[in-house]
């Protein structure tokens, strides 16, 4: 009589178990929910970067290649100051100035994805993206900038001023260097 007693008192600790045990898992899957979504954030990131620097390397190439255009700094740009356009010659033979135009018309097609200012034909590579050509002396500066949807102030992403002015959503990318 008294073994049933006991086996009586114990049937709902079964019960505890398993809820104990349901709020331990849901937690750990919460957790693990949210390192999925850091991890994309983050891969986000790497992959916008990633695309910044191939954009500004490649211009790099384009202003050593085109020492004549550079030194009469017809590569200095700005995409929110003006869009650059085709001058038409690559097929009939480029002037070093017309290929500097060339450059930045190709350059500009990415980070705006526009290829003039009346026709969109690609989408962009960085969303919002503006890309300076400085010079200064003999050295120049590329600058991309671009709206980083995952760099904000509630977030742990932060990324360098690159300009005087640059929102605190935006992440940019810099390069310097002598042709």
């Amino acid at each position: 009589m008294l073994s049933i007693r006991a086996a009586q008192r114990q049937a709902g600790f079964t019960l505890i178990e398993i809820l104990v045990t349901v709020v331990i898992l849901s937690i750990g899957l919460l957790g693990i929910a949210g390192m999925q979504a850091s991890s994309l954030r983050n891969n986000h990131v790497a992959y916008t970067e990633t695309q910044a620097a191939n954009l500004v390397m490649d211009m790099a190439d384009r202003i050593r290649a085109n020492p004549v255009a550079a030194q009469g700094n017809d590569y200095l740009y700005d995409t929110n100051v003006s869009v650059a356009t085709d001058p038409g010659c690559i097929n009939t033979g480029c002037t070093p100035a017309q290929l500097a135009q060339f450059d930045r018309y190709e350059w500009s097609i990415p980070i705006l994805g526009k290829s003039t200012a009346v026709t969109s034909t690609t989408s962009p590579a960085l969303s919002d993206g503006r890309g300076i050509i400085t010079k200064n002396g003999d050295q120049f500066t590329i600058t991309l900038l671009w709206r980083e949807p995952a760099v904000n102030k509630d977030n742990d992403i932060k990324h360098k001023q690159c300009i005087t002015g640059q929102g605190s959503d935006f992440a940019c990318f810099q390069m310097r260097f002598q042709p």
